[in-house]
């Protein structure tokens, strides 16, 4: 009887959850964060690489739109309590001067909490922004929004000219939103305007790619207030100019996107195909 129940003590102090993985402070400082200052933020994210990267944003009055300020990056890493910065490049440097090494000792590390002093004595207190992910696919990752491919009678200089039609497939890359915030949708009749913008064009606007590109400027103004200016680029994946309305129709059906694809807040019963 003793011997039972010196084993069952035994096992009451083996430690519970000893298959769970303890993470290192490498692990853990890996990964965005953001440390806010009134309507400004830092953006920081640190790969496994012992790469890290840098930004700062400035929200408008609403705390919706994000408008970068400017970026840094060098490389990391841990010595004893302290976590080192050394800054390779930046056009920001208020916050991370170039050609320098920073110096923070850490407070407290966390899964998602970090605080860190500087060598000037201010603490910081910064907060993961995402969880779930590596540095490195939060580094990669990017903010899209599909558009149903256009395509539109071009603009004609005179009635001699020879019909030609533009066909566009091209996504909405946004800004960095704040976090929490939800991605603005894109209103219906935004489309309606890109084509009426587009369509408003000459063949000599667009007749090489050079051209199309250099129409996005002039695009994103058009679509930005249908968005609450949450755009931030235009990516052009597949442009022609065509004479022919079988090459419009086989654009068109090629890249549509499939039924039930997230694309552009429309509903799917109200697709564009108009070619003019």
């Amino acid at each position: 009887m003793r011997r039972f129940l010196i084993f069952w003590l035994f096992l009451a102090l083996i430690p519970l959850g000893c298959g769970e993985k303890t993470q290192s402070k490498e692990e853990l400082v890996q990964g965005n964060w953001i440390l806010f200052r009134n309507r400004t933020y830092i953006l920081l994210i640190l790969n496994p690489k012992g790469e890290w990267q840098s930004s700062v944003r400035i929200a408008d009055a609403t705390s919706k739109i994000v408008k970068s300020k400017g970026d840094a990056k060098g490389t990391w890493h841990l010595e004893e309590e302290q976590l080192i910065f050394t800054v390779m490049d930046s056009s920001i440097e208020e916050v991370w001067e170039k050609n320098t090494t920073s110096f923070f000792e850490i407070v407290e590390l966390g899964a998602s909490v970090m605080k860190l002093r500087a060598e000037n004595g201010n603490l910081a207190e910064w907060k993961k922004t995402t969880t779930g992910k590596s540095g490195k696919e939060q580094e990669s990752s990017s903010l899209m929004i599909p558009m149903e491919p256009i395509a539109v009678n071009l603009n004609k200089i005179s009635s001699n000219t020879k019909d030609r039609y533009l066909c566009l497939k091209m996504r909405l890359v946004l800004q960095e939103l704040m976090p929490g915030q939800k991605v603005p949708r894109l209103h219906p009749r935004a489309r309606e305007a890109a084509m009426v913008f587009l369509s408003s064009l000459i063949y000599n606007d667009v007749k090489d790619f050079d051209r199309v590109k250099a129409q996005k400027a002039k695009l994103l103004k058009v679509l930005n207030p249908y968005m609450e200016g949450a755009i931030k680029d235009i990516e052009i994946e597949h442009v022609i100019v065509t004479d022919t309305h079988e090459k419009v129709e086989e654009f068109l059906i090629e890249h549509t996107i499939p039924s039930g694809a997230p694309a552009e807040g429309e509903e799917a019963d109200s697709k564009d195909k108009a070619a003019g």
